[in-house]
């Protein structure tokens, strides 16, 4: 397969609906939709055709696109604060949709202005990818481009993705230090192919966040299609998308920004559940005498408002923490202040923290709900599901992170992605002036 691109400075297509001037409102209205249609979602492994036309007609597919390409450049706040709303509608929805999305931010910030010009200007009229991190094929240099094989999996957002982001080696290629050079490739969609290994039983929960795998065989792609990986504080900001949009918000990957966007949907599953139990507290009666209704039980009540507690909890902290990713980003941009992974780590953990607290939220309000909210097709059982694939997530690991965090607050370690530096020579014990003299 080969891959035809644009004549030089051909201009984008604008996008097809305006972007949202309220997204967040935008988002909640959807809230019914998505979940008369969770059923169905779970069924197919991702939304349904209906709740995408509406998301397309709403403007939603063009929050985080650069205003240079018809979109919005929305905040990380009312960002994270309308993926909260679409996961309050359905948890697996909600991971689809960030995940399809959230990756126009990689795009504008580490690609040439020529690929961000060819894929802004895709057909469909937006730009969505998935992305996956995990080593999942090769690359070799060949006449016009790289030849690319392999298959991607947790491709999160892949059926209503227009390209993908895969990682792979690149053969024969190695970085300054000697070590094997890997590359993000951004692959249009006319050369991969999406698996059908998500969806219905074939996982636990997140059923309809269309983490989908990707295939690819012989897919040829120019050579800027290629970009290493790397961490937006060791990158020059003069060579990202920060200085072509003119906003920090193009300066690449951080993170605490990742973490916060996982969280979220998170948050959106405990309000969802929160939802349900306050439902179906109207109608049920404690389990205990005086076996008044739920809504006034002082128990029941006590879960509720602990639970509630959590989320809103969750919430705050994962808004503070992206306020603070747009600050630290405008400062390192400006030359005011550097941007270290030591401070990426520490940030990191306030959204494992937020994570946290949803879950333990959604974890309360299951276990109080009854047996009869454990069945299959309930709602309750479904977030319940949900929480736990969220909670299976690499970047999700608690106690892995907190431990990371430990040793780079210690000065252990530079941060929580690099190994412990090597611990200096132990001293020798001195020896005492007079060693018959004390104890």
């Amino acid at each position: 397969m080969t891959l035809t691109t644009p004549a030089p400075g051909t201009a984008p297509t604008p996008a097809t609906t305006a972007p949202a001037p309220d997204p967040v409102a935008a988002a909640r209205s959807l809230r019914e939709l998505l979940r008369e249609q969770q059923n169905e979602a779970e069924r197919l492994g991702h939304y349904t055709g209906e709740v995408h036309e509406r998301m397309l007609s709403l403007g939603l597919y063009h929050l985080l696109t650069p205003v240079s390409y018809g979109g919005a450049e929305v905040s990380l706040t009312t960002w994270l604060r309308t993926v909260i709303e679409i996961s309050t509608g359905d948890p697996g929805s909600g991971w689809c949709y960030c995940l399809g999305h959230s990756h126009v931010i990689q795009l504008a910030s580490l690609w040439p202005e020529r690929v961000q010009r060819e894929a802004f200007s895709d057909p469909a009229g937006y730009f969505r990818a998935s992305h996956s991190l995990a080593p999942a094929g090769t690359a070799k240099k060949v006449e016009g481009g790289y030849q690319l094989s392999g298959v991607s999996r947790y491709q999160s957002g892949s059926p209503y993705s227009t390209h993908a982001i895969v990682y792979v080696a690149v053969e024969g290629e190695t970085t300054a230090d000697g070590a094997q050079r890997t590359a993000q490739v951004l692959l249009p969609k006319a050369l991969y192919r999406p698996l059908d290994d998500w969806g219905g039983d074939r996982v636990l929960g997140m059923r309809a966040s269309g983490s989908n795998s990707v295939a690819f065989e012989d897919a040829l792609v120019p050579a800027d299609h290629l970009v290493d990986a790397t961490w937006a504080g060791e990158t020059d900001p003069a060579l990202t998308g920060a200085a072509l949009h003119g906003n920090p918000l193009y300066l690449g990957s951080v993170q605490s920004f990742l973490g916060a966007e996982l969280a979220a949907v998170a948050v959106g599953t405990a309000r969802a559940a929160l939802d349900e139990w306050e439902a179906l507290a109207r109608i049920r009666s404690a389990p205990l005498p005086p076996f008044a209704k739920r809504d006034h039980d002082p128990g029941s009540q006590r879960i509720f408002g602990e639970a509630t507690v959590k989320t809103d909890a969750a919430e705050a902290i994962l808004l503070q923490a992206v306020e603070t990713v747009e600050r630290w980003a405008a400062d390192f941009v400006a030359g005011r202040a550097p941007l270290t992974r030591a401070m990426d780590t520490r940030l990191n953990g306030l959204t494992l923290e937020a994570g946290r607290l949803a879950s333990e939220a959604v974890d309360m309000l299951f276990r109080s709900a009854g047996s009869s909210e454990a069945r299959p097709g309930r709602k309750m059982e479904r977030y319940a599901r949900d929480i736990m694939m969220y909670r299976t997530h690499a970047a999700t690991q608690y106690g892995a992170w907190m431990q990371g965090i430990g040793a780079t607050v210690l000065g252990v370690q530079k941060s929580a992605f690099d190994l412990p530096a090597t611990p200096a020579p132990a001293a020798a014990p001195s020896t005492p002036a007079n060693p018959a003299a004390g104890g």
